[in-house]
């Protein structure tokens, strides 16, 4: 039973990390409910133009159910809400209230790792380009993103530390493509990553960028080219430094990442350079694109944690004309985020 107890706990600890704050509904001892979420309001202006937005307000649920002394099955089910404005009528449209199904997965885990199936993050973000997720708003940029072919129908395989060593590879899979929307496709992505050094994390992430299911990024000459990255992290203290690298064709990017904790709060900033042209498609529909001239993306942050809970934060972000995530323009953002 004390064996069982431990990993249920330990499995339930690293479920709930990035929220600290989970509130623990029901709790027995095979089976732990958690609920929790955060409001987020800011004001954003965006080079001249004032705005009060919402920013990921969100509510969700944590299961972990220990099966046997190896082996526990976990679950979790996120929602996206729209927190600035009035919204009625049906859930339907623009008038939707929840507007977003987020990490949504079950799997297993045990000593030997994980296996996850659902929506969730892809392991190439969470292994690598996530170094330079310190923003609540904009100031960085990487070929892949949070949520870039990953959320939804992806199957994921992520061994348990081997020594500083982990290793994780992903399958989304995408049904209803080609031509007659008649065939089906699969995405992968790889990573491993090593943490046997004192203070130090290193990453080496690979995403397949299929251009068959029509989500992929395209380079010049309309390639779609495999996205390989690299990634450092140090810790030092109260200093965290991070260097992400990555290449896909001919397409390059780089962005360096620091956050100092100052006790009450974090002041953080990026740099992220780009070159090449780089176009994110859904489907046959563009969503983003860059230019072809290389250019610097930046952004300087702070935030104000009066508890655990509770913070205020301020950032500015600045883009440049032919290659930033935000245009040539410069963004103020100031926010406030209560979370449980």
């Amino acid at each position: 039973m004390m064996k069982k107890t431990l990993l249920a706990s330990a499995i339930a600890t690293s479920l709930v990390a990035g929220s600290a704050q989970a509130v623990t509904l029901f709790q027995n001892d095979s089976l732990r409910f958690d609920h929790y979420g955060r409001i987020q309001l800011q004001l954003k202006n965006d080079d001249g133009d004032n705005e009060i937005q919402n920013n990921g307000s969100r509510f969700g649920f944590r299961v972990t159910h220990t099966i046997n002394d190896n082996l526990t099955a976990f679950g979790r089910a996120e929602f996206r809400f729209e927190a600035d404005e009035r919204r009625r009528g049906r859930n339907t449209g623009d008038d939707r209230i929840f507007n977003d199904l987020r990490n949504t997965y079950i799997g297993l885990q045990g000593g030997w790792g994980k296996v996850t199936v659902g929506n969730f993050d892809g392991i190439y973000f969470s292994a690598v380009s996530s170094v330079l997720d310190l923003f609540e708003e904009d100031g960085y940029r990487a070929l892949v993103e949070g949520g870039d072919r990953a959320r939804g129908d992806t199957l994921a395989f992520e061994t348990a530390d081997l020594g500083g060593l982990r290793l994780g590879l992903a399958a989304r899979h995408y049904a209803n493509v080609g031509a007659n929307n008649d065939d089906e496709e699969w995405n992968l992505q790889a990573y491993v990553q090593y943490t046997g050094i004192d203070n130090l994390t290193l990453a080496l992430a690979v995403d397949q960028n299929n251009e068959d299911t029509g989500a992929g990024l395209v380079n010049d000459g309309n390639e779609y080219d495999p996205v390989i990255g690299l990634s450092a992290t140090y810790r030092l203290d109260a200093l965290t430094a991070s260097v992400l690298l990555e290449t896909s064709g001919e397409s390059r990017s780089a962005g360096l990442g620091l956050s100092y904790n100052y006790g009450q709060g974090d002041i953080y900033a990026a740099a992220t350079w780009h070159d090449s042209w780089v176009v994110v498609k859904d489907g046959d529909v563009e969503v983003s694109s860059s230019g072809q001239e290389s250019g610097i993306d930046f952004g300087l942050g702070a935030n104000y944690k009066f508890t655990s809970n509770f913070r205020a934060y301020a950032e500015i972000a600045r883009g440049n004309e032919d290659n930033s995530k935000i245009g040539d323009q410069t963004n103020f953002t100031v926010g406030a985020r209560l979370s449980w």
